[in-house]
């Protein structure tokens, strides 16, 4: 699904916000000054990663029935739902 929705690069800042997290907690234990630059860092890249998360989301094309449509990778196959039949209303 993350492949399929073109999430990999957010996943990454994600995964390296938290490395940057963990690597402020070591070096404050260790009472390192420039410590805090790393968890500024970790902040700015949960951030980004959250934000480009959301980019399928705000960013989905509508058709006529108002159903948002995402766009996908074009090079990932995904199942096929089968086409649902409508109750015809009359």
């Amino acid at each position: 699904m993350i492949k399929l929705l073109k999430l990999q690069k957010a996943v990454f800042v994600l995964i390296l916000g938290v490395l940057s997290y963990i690597a402020y907690r070591v070096l404050e234990a260790n009472e390192v000054s420039w410590a805090r630059y790393f968890q500024i860092l970790a902040g700015v890249l949960v951030m980004v990663g959250a934000l480009w998360m959301l980019y399928p989301i705000l960013f989905a094309k509508k058709d006529d029935d108002g159903n948002a449509e995402i766009i996908t990778d074009p090079t990932v196959e995904a199942p096929v739902d089968e086409e649902e039949e409508k109750p015809a209303t009359e």
